[in-house]
């Protein structure tokens, strides 16, 4: 390393230290001997080592992947939700309107407390302001060559606890695919995390006489498809949440009737192969009759937010004891 190299050459001017000549020159630059040609000394000091610094991660707060998943979940306590549909059903949909709520203030007796994928919730609701020039507000359709992602709100209740709320998105037509081939249910790893299991029932397409007949067939079938595979044994809850609501109440009353009467069996004859499911309606983004307004998403995030019960502390009976004092605390006990 380079002295530093002196920058007056009269012996003992200090000029480098408090700014003032020896020799009275004012200002300094005029005195002959500033500034001089003087040569500089090499110092013995060994040279320092190069250090590195290590790269700063910036979370990106896009959507999570599998393994940004299972990083949070060492982290914090999860309550997940799969949400499953074919194409258009409106689960994107869901997931944006649920964003905007909590944009708006508190929601369904919770507040909003962070969020991992705040970045992936600003890409959903970009298409629904006004700022985006739409005459109708949407959303970007999730592709089935996206892998599969999950959405993160931490939501606090008034007594300060925090629920971190993840939510699975997956596209429709993985779905699709796996309901005609049942090989692929193993591969949906959303069913083996999530705690609650909802199946959006699009109200158009049961609106509309062509299609209602083929729709509610598969979707009886995308239930027990994944009933019969094993993919709903983890789930603690199951719905059916009926999607589009502004235009099934502007269909006439045969319509909705028929809306009503297909939840009615499908909750029957599920809940008789012992899956308990049950059905709520939801009207997420109106478009087609705006004064419908938003319907259903309080109630439903105060479902999927729900304080757990409290862990079953007793002790097991004690069965064939070797000891006779064992076997007689377990009488007491009432085993």
């Amino acid at each position: 390393m380079n002295a530093a190299a002196p920058i007056c050459n009269y012996t003992g001017c200090k000029v480098q230290i408090d700014g003032k000549c020896a020799l009275g020159r004012d200002p300094v630059e005029s005195c002959e001997n500033y500034a001089a040609d003087v040569e500089v000394t090499e110092a013995l000091d060994e040279p320092e080592e190069s250090r590195t610094v290590p790269p700063v991660q910036i979370w990106a707060s896009d959507k999570l992947l599998l393994a940004d998943y299972s990083a949070l979940s060492r982290r914090r306590r999860l309550r997940t939700v799969a949400l499953v549909g074919e194409e258009k059903v409106g689960k994107t949909t869901l997931l944006c309107s649920i964003y905007a709520m909590f944009c708006k203030g508190a929601f369904a007796d919770l507040t909003f407390a962070g969020s991992e994928t705040l970045l992936g919730f600003a890409k959903l609701q970009a298409f629904t302001l006004l700022s985006s020039g739409r005459s109708s507000p949407t959303v970007p359709r999730t592709s089935r060559r996206d892998p599969l992602a999950f959405f993160h709100l931490a939501l606090a209740r008034s007594r300060g606890d925090v629920v971190d709320l993840v939510i699975a998105d997956r596209s429709g037509e993985a779905y699709a695919a796996a309901r005609t081939s049942t090989d692929l249910i193993g591969t949906l790893d959303e069913f083996r995390l999530a705690d609650r299991v909802c199946f959006l029932l699009d109200g158009e397409r049961l609106a509309s006489k062509d299609d209602r007949t083929a729709y509610t067939r598969n979707f009886r079938q995308m239930i027990n498809a994944l009933h019969d595979n094993g993919a709903l044994v983890r789930a603690n809850a199951v719905e059916i949440l009926s999607t589009k609501l502004d235009i099934t109440r502007r269909s006439d009353a045969a319509d909705v009737g028929f809306l009503s009467d297909f939840e009615a069996r499908v909750v029957s004859d599920f809940t008789k192969k012992g899956l308990a499911i049950s059905s709520h309606e939801i009207c997420a983004l109106p478009k087609a009759d705006r004064t419908v307004g938003i319907i259903g998403l309080d109630d439903l995030v105060r479902r999927w937010t729900q304080p757990l019960p409290l862990p079953d502390v007793a002790p097991w009976p004690v069965v064939d004891a070797p000891r006779q004092i064992d076997r007689l605390l377990s009488k007491i006990a009432g085993g």
